[in-house]
């Protein structure tokens, strides 16, 4: 059980330099097998905790069997969590607003990954602390906090899912946005550039004006960048308070 924790620890660690490295300039710069690592640690962790706690690394962990270990945790154990947490739903909201490129995903789901795995290292901590007990003097299942377990999950996956779905944001390819900055920076209506995205053969523009001199220049300089593509530019408005709005192709 240490193990797991010391494993579950290690794999927190690299989820936060991971979040770190979106937050520094020009960042992300961490190569992608470094950043397959602590998902393959955070795998291998919860597996064994899951085995810990119910006998079997199928299923979902049930919280009739997690409360009563949760509360063999001594107070500054339940507060870090609890932190950690709160921290990291935050992050995923800020991560997912507004314009969003490469760092936004990674920060966002690093964020995630560092919960995880501080999750997994404060159960394995409370199995063996529960390990450590007489059989007799360990608490029993409370299916009680199982139900609201269940209620609340379903409440902050509700939550998180409606925020995603009604808050402004757009992609941006940070390295199409720069080509684009770079080569026609001469011209007036880069100004008003927010992002590009040209994902999953789409090539969508997003401006931060709807005047029609400004559409007028971008798709001069957009139809002969979509030439390269294969692809039409499509433009949206887009003011970082509203949902983006289409104002046409070029």
């Amino acid at each position: 059980m240490r193990t797991l924790i010391r494993c579950s620890l290690a794999a927190s660690g690299l989820f936060l330099l991971m979040v770190l490295d979106t937050l520094l300039p020009g960042g992300p710069r961490l190569p992608m097998p470094l950043v397959l690592v602590p998902f393959v640690l955070l795998f291998v962790c919860f597996a064994g905790v899951m085995h810990a706690v119910k006998g079997t690394v199928f299923g979902y962990l049930p919280m009739s069997k997690i409360w009563p270990l949760l509360r063999l945790l001594p107070p500054a154990v339940k507060a870090a969590g609890t932190v950690i947490l709160v921290v990291a739903v935050a992050n995923f909201f800020t991560a997912t607003e507004g314009v969003t490129d490469e760092a936004s995903f990674q920060r966002a789901f690093a964020g995630n990954g560092v919960w995880l795995s501080a999750a997994a290292s404060i159960l394995a901590y409370a199995v063996l602390l529960s390990e450590q007990l007489p059989a007799e003097a360990r608490p029993a299942e409370s299916p009680r906090a199982g139900r609201w377990w269940l209620v609340g999950s379903i409440a902050l996956s509700a939550v998180m899912l409606v925020s995603w779905l009604t808050t402004p944001h757009v992609s941006d390819d940070r390295a199409t946005h720069e080509t684009l900055q770079s080569r026609y920076q001469a011209t007036g209506w880069v100004s008003h550039l927010v992002a590009a995205d040209t994902s999953h053969g789409v090539f969508f523009v997003y401006l931060d004006s709807a005047d029609p001199a400004v559409q007028s220049q971008a798709c001069d300089s957009l139809r002969e960048y979509g030439k390269e593509l294969g692809r039409v530019a499509d433009l949206y408005h887009f003011d970082g308070q509203h949902r983006p709005s289409r104002m046409g192709s070029c």
